[in-house]
């Protein structure tokens, strides 16, 4: 099981979907022959039930995304739907069936505020099913040192964190090369514009997270286009803050 903790925003769910890629390309390259898919139920979540009924709403939306998958046969997803209430029996069961048909499964699960949770679905990891956990809550963070040894079962935990002033030009560069080499055409924007943004707004807010650069860059290289201009300052910035009521 993965477990990613952080603060709300820092691009948990981004890395998450990226470490799964990274991971099937990785196992599919190392065994052969392997099928890995990808079960995104990050968008699966259930607010305000107890973590049991939480865990089985999660499990039965996989079984309903193997279903449409159509990786396993009808007698597989029968077996499957007659332990649908019962994910304790289920995900062995899972886990044999796949280990039968060279697959491998990486679930995004829907990301959880109970370390309650997070331990259960610890609990339920078997053999060629590989959990993905993200939360933004401390007492999970607190707890993922002590959840392997009360799982009994490994548990590698990431913590992603918010940025710091530097961040802010490596991924702004970053997305500019992207945008040069598919030929399209962008405002220029220079580091030192992208400093003085960070600077400001971390000295003013006590951090930044890598989701408000995203979007706060986007609109302001949107309004730079919209107005017909080449080059992005930080007055720019500041305009698009003043008129969001948000300066710091």
């Amino acid at each position: 099981m993965v477990l990613i903790t952080g603060p709300e925003g820092c691009g948990k769910t981004a890395w998450t979907h990226r470490a799964a890629s990274w991971t099937k390309n990785f196992l599919q390259g190392l065994f052969t022959p392997l099928t890995v898919c990808i079960v995104d139920l990050t968008k699966d979540g259930r607010v305000g039930d107890d973590t049991a009924t939480r865990v089985r709403h999660v499990i039965g939306r996989l079984l309903d995304e193997l279903e449409l998958l159509s990786i396993l046969d009808a007698r597989e997803l029968d077996g499957l739907d007659r332990r649908r209430d019962d994910p304790a029996t289920l995900c062995p069961y899972l886990s044999g069936i796949v280990r039968g048909k060279d697959l491998g499964l990486l679930v995004l699960l829907p990301p959880s505020e109970l370390a309650e949770e997070v331990h259960q679905y610890l609990r339920l990891v078997q053999s060629r099913v590989l959990f993905f956990c993200e939360s933004s809550y401390d007492n999970v963070a607190q707890t993922a040192s002590t959840l392997s040894v009360a799982g009994a079962k490994p548990l590698a935990h990431f913590a992603v964190d918010v940025l710091d002033e530097s961040d802010g030009w490596n991924f702004v560069s970053h997305r500019l090369s992207l945008a040069n080499v598919n030929g399209l055409a962008v405002p220029a924007i220079d580091q030192a514009t992208i400093q003085q943004f960070m600077r400001t707004r971390i000295q003013g807010r006590g951090r930044t997270t890598i989701r408000e650069l995203q979007i706060t860059c986007e609109q302001v290289l949107d309004n730079a286009i919209r107005a017909s201009r080449n080059q992005v300052s930080y007055a720019d910035f500041t305009e698009y803050y003043a008129a969001k009521a948000m300066l710091s």
